[in-house]
């Protein structure tokens, strides 16, 4: 009897990753009773993310006291994760740092910072944990990380030498920073900050010109906001020797990775590869005849960086059958189809899409499309 994998991401709205493979894995039983069925939650480093790994990596949940992206006060959880031997702290930096944090009427990035990301950190480094791994997406602030950075301990200084408070976004006034006073534990820490996207610090591609009109920006201040990161990036050469536009990623999480890379001398991996890793899924590719993969829409965008492909990547390198699922999927998936063997939509009649993400819904065609593929193979 053929062994079964299920590692998809959430359907963002509708289903959790695990519950994507729950409905998935009754399926795949009511068809073959007696296959193995193992279901390994996915996530591609956003929202999400830590749900996803105390899924299947052992774990806790530490609550910490916070600011969020307007620097009011709020409660924020981070994991604790076991990995080859050592505790492994996962930071989601939307839980203190996040869009959704900020009510629709207040969303504009020249007031939010990412302050809370830097408490959480400091949190975590006081309580003794030395390996810090940040996630990168869905992020309010477009401040280049300097808010982090000032809750870490940094001061940064306007050009009339004074030293500047911690509100709203200090990326347009900072001409000089200073570590100084930084907690010195960060001398012991390695960081590593996953993301699913790579675009630069600044410039057309960069984190103000793509992500900051969604954040609340108008066209002049993705202007100014642009300027602040390019002066930004030669305040981080000039005082880190490192060039962040060099590095693909630094601009996610408005320029998060950048401060990451420079400040913090980490590392930005893929979201989807990161989590790979973490929940050791190549050892269960290893095992399984049978991939499913998916995410809420499957189409040519999920090449750049989403669960399925990095998923179906993996898989063929084992030479396994691996097959998408997804609540919508495009008409055009040659791109996709050089990763997955077949991609198919749930959707088993017309509906709303409010119906079709009610959570009955969704389960019960997840459990109805993956027992007829089954059928089949």
């Amino acid at each position: 009897m053929k062994k079964f994998l299920i590692a998809s991401d959430s359907y963002k709205g509708s289903l959790s990753a695990l519950e994507v493979g729950e409905a998935a894995k009754k399926g795949i039983l009511s068809v073959h009773p007696d296959a193995e069925v193992k279901i390994s939650p996915m996530a591609d480093g956003g929202e999400g993310t830590i749900e996803a790994l105390l899924q299947t990596v052992p774990g806790k949940e530490i609550e910490v006291e916070v600011h969020d992206p307007l620097m009011r006060p709020i409660t924020a959880k981070y994991a604790v994760i076991e990995y080859e031997g050592k505790d492994v702290v996962f930071i989601e930096c939307a839980r203190s740092s996040g869009l959704p944090l900020v009510p629709a009427g207040l969303r504009n990035p020249m007031n939010t910072n990412s302050y809370g990301l830097g408490e959480q950190i400091r949190d975590a480094v006081r309580r003794g944990y030395r390996d810090i791994m940040v996630s990168l997406g869905g992020s309010a602030s477009n401040d280049g990380g300097l808010g982090m950075l000032q809750a870490l301990g940094w001061e940064l200084y306007d050009s009339s030498g004074v030293l500047m408070g911690m509100r709203g976004n200090p990326l347009l006034d900072v001409v000089r920073m200073s570590d100084e006073n930084v907690i010195p534990e960060l001398s012991e820490c390695t960081f590593a900050a996953a993301s699913d996207v790579t675009n630069p610090f600044f410039g057309e591609n960069g984190a103000a010109h793509v992500f900051a009109k969604q954040k609340g920006a108008s066209d002049g201040e993705i202007g100014d906001l642009d300027l602040g990161l390019r002066k930004l990036a030669g305040l981080y050469e000039k005082t880190y020797g490192v060039d962040v536009q060099d590095v693909a990623g630094a601009g996610a999480a408005g320029g998060l990775g950048g401060a990451i890379v420079a400040a913090l001398r980490g590392q930005i991996a893929s979201g989807v590869d990161t989590v790979i890793e973490l929940t050791r899924l190549e050892e269960k590719v290893e095992w399984a005849d049978v991939v499913f993969t998916g995410e809420g829409s499957l189409d040519n965008q999920s090449v750049m960086g989403k669960v399925p492909v990095g998923v179906g990547k993996l898989a063929k390198r084992h030479g396994k059958k691996v097959i998408g699922i997804a609540g919508r999927i495009d008409t055009e998936l040659n791109e996709v189809n050089k990763h997955l063997d077949g991609v198919f939509s749930i959707q088993t009649e017309c509906r709303t899409l409010e119906e079709a993400m009610e959570y009955e819904t969704a389960a019960k065609q997840v459990e109805v499309t993956v027992g007829q593929i089954v059928r089949v193979i």
